[in-house]
């Protein structure tokens, strides 16, 4: 149901758009045959069907004036009843002219007051907001109207009737019959209008309506909220999710999941309550906007929870149903819809992370990180398309003698309203949401088509490097998309060099060993990113077939950290590089931030290194010129004792 002051009954709104004209016009006419009964009635002029019909026609105006007054919904039989009963009024004083009255009396003059009755009843039947019930009274009206005419005349050329009395009733037939035809014109143009003002209506309300519960959708919800907030009525808005829904979809079949949201969209709606708006979002996910007090919005989130946990019988199967549902209040925690929403939005997914089916009340203190994980999950599924995204190149160079020998993909993004979001923020949601698939094809292709143009200046083999997710690399198709982003690029695989973690390779070895193999066929070559903080087994170093190792940052920094730290780094990464050695395998170090670090490893024996010692990641042009100078760092002897 909507708040109270937005509750429009849409059957009964048409007809009374016609209301306020006829309240003016029943007591006018009412008025009229006071004024009839007053005066013409005492002056002997008036006939004793006036004496009779005049009362009666001004008790029937004022009476139905007081139903259409009262009962606005009653405006159609209030109409219809008020033309038939008028039209039998006409046609009886008609018939008492002509075939009761003296002819003594002024016939004519009494026929000539009848002609005013003609259009005020032709007119009046066009206000009749039933269009067939209009038709109906105008043609019921001329049809009685003909007949009384024709039994007249035929009376009148058997008993020699006055001609001017002939003449008389032709000429209010002849005004009968342009006001039927105009009437019904008009009826006509008012069927056309009133069909359009229907179907507007119609597109409007399925335009603001879910097709499958019947609820109102995220126009109309946006709408109320709207209008709530510019009256700056207090309101809660409750955020509900039903837990677990997808697994009913996926078990009983999606008939029996759309049986069980209908029946929590009806058990929602509440229509016993007129503070409440129910609305559908998407999915299983529903929003309740309580026009009550604020502290009474526990107490309704909770009586809706209790209304949805009663079983369902959907397809002779039993469902329950439990939710979680999420408050923020109007205007003490957002004043606008989006910000309403996103608050509740975070208080339910913390009820969720505590176990779900209960309530919460928005706390910016604890629910604002979740709040900025849901913000950036949105965001996310947009960046591709809006062009947010770039990718920047980190130079990965030789630690004897500083050039640069590769180039590391990192993806950036900037959203225009959030800045710019860090890797380490949006790429663990795309990786649980799977967008990371789309996101790293689209970064594989942009490292190849700028290696590929970088090979075009400088005529050098430019390597790039890119990460690969574990979930992108276990798809069925990866190595067809590597090979296509080659071809795309129109790139030697030599060029590129794919990373990997160490979860993803132990991860279905065999399956990992085929892709691998597959991938080293086509000339890629393959490197273990944060080698040292996953699997302890140094096994597949030698079963798999890979290129690099890159030793995590981790282990580089403790190497400048006092007490045992150094020595384990230390003693780590020269077996690490011994056994790369025996291997024929490159190794990088990450993470290098001091020239000690750099000075260390490079004893060690490590091949290339990559931090922002040596480099911060590069645009495009900025990499190309690192990689197309002579050293990144000066040698040893030309450094500072300082240093």
């Amino acid at each position: 149901m909507l708040p109270p002051t937005t509750q429009v009954d849409q059957k009964s709104a048409p007809e009374i758009e016609w209301r306020r004209p006829l309240l003016f016009a029943f007591p006018a006419a009412a008025l009229a045959f006071l004024i009839g009964l007053l005066f013409d009635v005492p002056s002997g002029q008036g006939t004793l069907y006036d004496q009779i019909s005049y009362p009666l026609a001004l008790m029937l105006l004022l009476g139905f004036s007081v139903a259409l007054w009262r009962r606005p919904i009653l405006i159609n039989t209030t109409v219809t009843g008020l033309v038939f009963a008028m039209s039998a009024l006409f046609l009886g004083k008609l018939v008492f002219i002509l075939f009761l009255m003296p002819q003594t009396q002024h016939v004519q003059l009494e026929m000539t007051e009848t002609f005013f009755w003609i259009p005020a009843l032709q007119v009046l039947s066009f206000f009749i907001p039933h269009l067939r019930s209009a038709r109906n009274a105008s043609i019921i009206f001329f049809a009685l109207f003909s007949l009384v005419t024709l039994v007249y005349l035929i009376k009148a050329a058997f008993d020699g009737t006055s001609q001017g009395i002939v003449y008389a009733l032709l000429e209010l037939n002849l005004a009968n019959v342009v006001l039927f035809s105009v009437t019904n014109r008009f009826i006509g143009f008012k069927e056309k209008y009133v069909r359009s003002a229907s179907e507007y209506d119609t597109m409007r309300q399925l335009l603001g309506t879910d097709l499958l519960t019947g609820l109102p959708n995220r126009q109309r919800l946006d709408e109320v909220i709207k209008s709530a907030t510019a009256e700056q009525r207090p309101f809660a808005l409750l955020f509900i999710d039903l837990d677990g829904f997808k697994l009913i979809n996926d078990t009983l079949g999606h008939i029996v999941g759309d049986l069980a949201l209908q029946e929590a969209a009806r058990r929602l709606q509440h229509p016993s309550d007129p503070h409440l708006f129910a609305a559908r979002l998407s999915g299983d996910e529903f929003i309740v906007l309580a026009f009550t007090e604020p502290t009474d919005a526990q107490t309704t989130a909770k009586a809706l929870l209790s209304s949805l946990s009663h079983p369902i019988l959907a397809e002779g199967h039993i469902v329950s149903l439990t939710a979680s549902i999420g408050i923020s209040l109007y205007p003490e925690d957002a004043s606008d819809t989006q910000e309403l929403i996103q608050h509740a939005d975070a208080a339910m997914y913390t009820v969720k992370s505590y176990g779900k089916n209960g309530v919460r009340r928005y706390e910016k203190a604890t629910d604002s990180a979740i709040e900025r994980l849901k913000q950036v999950e949105r965001a996310l599924t947009q960046a591709m398309t809006n062009g947010e995204l770039s990718v920047m190149y980190q130079p990965i160079c030789s630690l004897q003698d500083g050039v640069v020998r590769k180039l590391e993909t990192l993806l950036r993004w900037t959203h225009p309203t959030l800045g710019s979001i860090s890797a380490t923020e949006f790429i663990p949601i795309a990786e649980n949401n799977g967008q990371i698939i789309p996101l790293g094809t689209w970064a594989l292709r942009a490292a190849c088509h700028q290696a590929r143009r970088w090979n075009d200046i400088t005529g050098l083999p430019i390597i790039v490097s890119v990460n690969v997710s574990p979930l992108q690399f276990a798809q069925a198709n990866f190595v067809d998309v590597v090979r296509e982003a080659l071809q795309e690029a129109d790139l030697p695989a030599s060029s590129l060099e794919i990373e990997l973690t160490e979860g993803a390779v132990m991860r279905r070895i065999d399956m990992v060993k085929a892709y691998l193999r597959e991938l080293q066929a086509l000339g890629v070559k393959i490197a273990i990113d944060d080698f040292g903080t996953g699997y302890s087994s140094l096994a597949y170093l030698r079963d798999l077939p890979i290129n690099c190792i890159k030793i995590d940052q981790s282990f580089i920094r403790d190497l400048s950290t006092p007490r045992r730290a150094p020595q384990f780094a230390l003693a780590l990464i020269e077996a690490v590089i011994g056994i790369a050695d025996t291997l024929d395998l490159q190794v990088v170090a990450e993470g290098i931030e001091t020239r000690k670090q750099l000075d260390m490893l490079r004893d060690l024996g490590c091949d290339l290194g990559q931090g922002y010692y040596l480099s911060r990641p590069l645009a495009e042009d900025a990499a190309l010129e690192a990689f197309v100078a002579p050293a990144l760092f000066a040698p040893r002897a030309m450094q500072s004792p300082l240093n």
